[in-house]
């Protein structure tokens, strides 16, 4: 009768390990995948922030200078929006070389770090898209 506690006992053991140890390799997993992803977003973003910005240049051009204010400040961000490009290329890098071997801390400060600079990029597009609207109804008066 020992025996059979003490087998049961083990094995209840074996599985509890089993199953930590599995649901610690899915939340890494999940926190790799959401690095590569959120990667992938924030650089589909910083492109069309890229994009709008030449196009509001070109929208520039016909409009009187004091008309202009707002969108000569959002295309002062041109540096930033390359920095940000340079800085995801090292995430990127840093993800190739050290993702295996990274913490699971280390690769929740990535993600996180990852979705704040998304988040601050969706907020300069949604700007880009108002200076936008603004010169294109200056532009049809």
């Amino acid at each position: 009768m020992n025996y059979l506690i003490a087998s049961i006992a083990l094995v209840l053991a074996g599985l509890a390990f089993y199953f930590l140890r599995e649901r610690r390799w899915r939340r890494r997993e999940q926190a790799l995948r959401s690095l590569l992803d959120e990667a992938d977003t924030l650089e589909a973003s910083l492109i069309a922030c890229r994009e709008r910005m030449q196009n509001l240049r070109g929208m520039l051009v016909d409009l009187p200078e004091e008309m202009t204010g707002d969108a000569d400040e959002a295309l002062a961000a041109d540096d930033k929006v390359q920095a940000a490009l340079r800085d995801l290329l090292q995430h990127r890098l840093w993800i190739q070389q050290h993702a295996a071997e990274a913490r699971q801390a280390e690769l929740d400060v990535a993600v996180g770090a990852l979705r704040q600079s998304r988040r601050s990029m969706e907020r300069q597009l949604q700007h880009l898209d108002e200076i936008t609207a603004a010169l294109r109804e200056a532009q049809a008066r």
